[in-house]
Formats: C-alpha cells, sequence, structure tokens
C-alpha cells in the first residue's frame, strides 16, 4: 500500500457505542461521507459491526459500528449485545455517542460503566446539539458520578459537541480521535469504504426501508435474506438481478409488509432500488418474497443463514 512505509502515517481501530438511536449510524456515514451503515427512527437496527474506513492523507481510521448496547434479555438481543462488547477487543479507542435531546437514564449508567471498566482512550461526543442539547449537563454529572462509584480512572480524552445530522464539528472530532491512533499502516486501499459484505448491505438497506413504513409495527419481527445477486449486464444492458426474501413471524406480520393490493412492499422495493441502483451505478431489478418462518429470532440455524452471526 501506498502509505506502508511513511513514518508519519497512523492508523487503528475506533469503536462507536452508545444507546440504541443515539444517532451512531447517522455518525458513521457522516465521517466517512458515505453510506455504509443502516440508518433508522427504529432503535437495534444496526446488527452487525459494520467496518467503514475513514482514509485520510497521513492516517486510515477503522470504524466499528455496534448494536447499541442495553439489559434486554432475549436470545436475540442478548447476541447483539455480545457483538457489541466484542467490538472492543483489539481498538485503540471508543468513541462513546450520547444523545442530549433526551435524558440519560438507567440504560445509559449501564454503558458508562462498561466504558468506564474498558479502561480504553475515549471521546466522549454530545450529539443531537442542534436539537438545544439542555440535557448535556446531566450527562456530564451522571458521567462522575459513575467514575466514582467503579473507582476508575477517567477514560476521556476529551468531549465534543457534535450534530451528525447537521454535519457540525465533525472535523474537530476526526482530529481528536486521529491523537488516539498510532504510528501505523493502511489496513485497507484507499478506495476502500467498508469490509461490510455486499449481501448484508443489500439487505440492510430493505430493512431500512421496511422500517420507513411500518415505523413501529415490526421492530424486531424482520429479517432480510438476500438469495441473489447476479449481473445479467451481458444479456441486458447495465442490470443487476437481486431476489430478497423478507422473514416475518408471523400470517399477520406478512400482511402488513404485503399491504393493500401488495402496494407497501412495491413501495419498499422501489425506494431500495432507487439505493441500489446508486451502489452498482447500473439498473437493478429488485424482487422481493415476504415468507413465514416462526421465531426465527431464537435459531441459531437461521440466524447464521440470515447472516446475524457472521462475526
Amino acid at each position: 500500500m501506498n502509505n506502508a512505509n511513511n513514518t508519519n502515517f497512523k492508523s487503528g481501530f475506533i469503536s462507536i457505542i452508545g444507546r440504541p438511536n443515539v444517532g451512531k449510524s447517522t455518525l458513521l456515514n457522516a465521517l466517512i461521507g458515505s453510506k455504509v451503515s443502516i440508518v433508522s427512527e427504529i432503535p437495534q437496527t444496526t446488527r452487525f459491526q459494520v467496518r467503514g474506513i475513514l482514509n485520510m492523507e497521513n492516517a486510515q481510521i477503522v470504524f466499528v459500528d455496534t448494536p447499541g448496547i442495553h439489559s434486554f434479555k432475549k436470545s436475540f438481543i442478548q447476541h447483539l449485545n455480545t457483538v457489541a462488547k466484542k467490538s472492543i477487543e483489539g481498538i485503540e479507542g471508543i468513541l462513546y455517542v450520547v444523545d442530549v435531546s433526551r435524558e440519560p437514564g438507567e440504560e445509559e449508567e449501564d454503558i458508562m460503566r462498561f466504558v468506564a471498566s474498558a479502561g480504553l482512550p475515549t471521546i466522549m461526543a454530545f450529539n443531537k446539539i442542534d436539537t438545544g442539547g439542555e440535557n448535556e449537563e446531566d450527562f456530564r454529572k451522571l458521567w462522575q458520578t459513575v467514575l466514582k462509584e467503579t473507582q476508575k480512572p477517567d477514560p476521556v480524552r476529551k468531549y465534543i459537541r457534535i450534530s451528525a445530522l447537521k454535519g457540525k464539528n465533525l472535523d474537530e472530532l476526526k482530529e481528536a480521535l486521529l491523537d488516539l491512533l498510532p504510528a501505523g499502516h493502511p489496513y485497507y486501499e484507499k478506495d476502500t469504504l467498508t469490509d461490510f459484505p455486499l449481501k448484508f448491505r443489500i439487505s440492510d438497506i430493505i430493512r431500512e426501508k421496511l422500517f420507513y413504513f411500518l415505523k413501529k409495527e415490526l421492530p424486531h419481527s424482520v429479517a432480510v435474506e438476500i438469495e441473489t445477486i447476479e449481473d445479467r449486464s451481458e444479456n441486458e444492458k447495465g442490470l443487476i438481478y437481486i431476489s430478497a426474501i423478507i422473514y416475518v413471524n408471523r400470517d399477520s406480520q406478512k400482511k402488513i409488509i404485503i399491504g393493500k393490493g401488495g402496494q407497501l412492499l412495491k413501495k419498499v422495493g422501489s425506494l431500495a432500488r432507487e439505493e441500489l441502483e446508486q451502489i452498482f451505478n447500473k439498473k437493478v431489478y429488485l424482487e422481493l418474497f415476504v415468507k413465514v418462518v416462526k421465531d426465527w429470532q431464537k435459531s441459531p440455524r437461521i440466524l447464521r443463514e440470515l447472516g446475524y452471526w457472521w462475526t
């Protein structure tokens, strides 16, 4: 790689940690400058360790985007929590994101204890300051309380007020993260944005569109498996054929997703296709099917087939 022998080059892994729906995925996408992680108003929609690679002139930051850590005990949620905790293994630092548009609570305390116990250099980002940020001081006080209770040294190197949505203070954030990195070589080629497998990126895009239309009706009951990704450019000019199965738990959920006269599913397919055409830079033919698989979240075999245990 071009910078492998550059002694001034810095590189390393940064884990993005935070409560569900604090804007981690939006922040990752804003930092990278490209969409690599699902963005949705529904908490817990990021199910994988999505690595986004930020390539700078003399540095490469590899971000690990984790599921929001929380204390639900269901088997599928437990798996997400395990993935989140594994994301701090072998990394240089933590980007801890809090949402100052809402008050901290018991869940936030759990995450703070986790971050304090990890003992890794940390940047605490107060996100959504464009909403007013009236709860920022409460987060600062809670953090000091947790440090006192755990008797851990403060790992936070810097506090930065940001808006991932508006792009406010992201350059300052990048500089602070660079200070956490050691000298090293780039882990990926400069044009690489993510090592997240393509089929999982496609399934996440479809899921995001489902959440957009369904809102809170099916927050954890939908999974998408990509059956086929086929380049048919030789037969038809610049055409990618994709088929996907949408898994739900019950027949009633299937009816909701399909919608009256199949209209909701058509809208989902249309929005997803538009975004996929931007990724492939080709026309995309997207075919969606809905299948009922009862309690798919509890089956390790199905979870592996769907890719949720790929890490």
